[in-house]
């Protein structure tokens, strides 16, 4: 797995708080959801891991649900715990949201990336961020 994956797989469990702080939900539900997040291809399994993980922590609980249509499911909630621990991601998030948005406008200040005579890698770049700043 490529390491910018790994670092995203490690946002997945702020999300999954945001997510079950916003309404609780089943799993599958969640995987589904987080496409708006960008993993639209979530891998379930891991995400009904992280979720148990959740549970034993503390963040999360789940009971069975009956179904209209189908089987029970197991349907997630956040816990005044999880409630908590969201609101410490919040804050270390902005940090390093801060963090971020420095790099990247350092990032398009450069003259050339490469060392070379090659063009800056980084041209097409400033779009990017402008786009950011909205």
């Amino acid at each position: 797995m490529a390491g910018h994956e790994v670092e995203r797989r490690a946002l997945l469990t702020p999300v999954l708080l945001l997510l079950l702080a916003e309404r609780r939900d089943h799993g599958y539900e969640l995987v589904q959801r987080l496409g708006a997040f960008g993993w639209e291809e979530a891998e379930s399994a891991h995400v009904y891991r992280l979720l148990r993980g959740m549970e034993k922590c503390g963040e999360v609980t789940s009971q069975w649900c009956a179904s209209g249509s189908g089987p029970a499911r197991r349907v997630y909630a956040i816990t005044p715990q999880g409630a908590m621990d969201l609101a410490l991601w919040f804050v270390r998030l902005g940090e390093l949201h801060g963090t971020l948005h420095l790099f990247l406008e350092r990032y398009v200040q450069l003259e050339d990336v490469g060392g070379g005579d090659e063009p800056p890698h980084h041209l097409g770049h400033g779009d990017y961020i402008r786009r950011m700043r909205r």
